[in-house]
């Protein structure tokens, strides 16, 4: 069992005050300290900035307590180290199932570290449909997308076919596509390089709650 609850409580920080540091819910921090959800790296790097633990600590596979600054203090947003974080919108709806319309309105900003889009233009999108539960992307995850028009072999990617925009695995053969999905109940789809439009590559995934 990971260490988070202990740590938080130790510095006197609430759920929601941990929550906001972070950029998610107070149900996120609940369901991440009863490890009902793995925390992704991009939050774990964060917790270790927060605490000044190793992640080994923090995750509960290193016994060793480390040395605290100010260990009985309530640590504020504003003592802690920070990584600058940038607004990435939130644009619609990519479907991890059947093809269905993107609605490319942006619906809200989310914080993100700026080392994580650093290069190149990124946004997120919210997936429907299950196609893709085999990389753990399940219907209400958020994909954070950087912009591309080229992607490499076998990554996932958001691509628009007519005006429906799917999630899946791109691999190239010639120049054909095919689009596979990770969940064996759907199919893979073979489609003319000439029909189909990569949008970006997928680079972090996230769950919303």
């Amino acid at each position: 069992m990971n260490r988070l609850k202990q740590l938080r409580n130790s510095r006197g920080i609430t759920q929601d005050e941990l929550g906001r540091m972070l950029g998610v819910q107070k149900a996120a921090i609940c369901k991440y300290e009863n490890g009902r959800v793995n925390m992704p790296n991009s939050v774990i790097m964060r917790l270790v900035e927060i605490f000044q633990v190793s992640a080994d600590y923090l995750l509960g596979t290193d016994e060793v307590v480390p040395l605290l600054k100010s260990s009985s203090a309530k640590l504020s947003s504003s003592s802690m180290p920070h990584t600058p974080a940038i607004g990435v919108p939130l644009v619609g709806f990519v479907h991890a199932g059947l093809p269905m319309l993107a609605d490319e309105n942006i619906t809200e900003y989310i914080p993100v570290s700026a080392n994580e889009v650093s290069s190149g233009e990124c946004f997120f999108m919210q997936v429907e449909g299950d196609c893709m539960t085999g990389d753990h992307i399940v219907e209400g995850s958020l994909v954070l997308v950087r912009k591309c028009v080229e992607a490499d072999n076998n990554c996932i990617g958001v691509v628009r076919i007519g005006d429906e925009v799917l999630l899946r695995h791109i691999q190239r053969f010639g120049k054909q596509l095919a689009l596979t999905p990770s969940n064996p109940a759907y199919n893979t789809m073979i489609v003319s390089e000439g029909d189909v439009q990569i949008i970006g590559k997928v680079i972090e995934t996230r769950l919303r709650f």
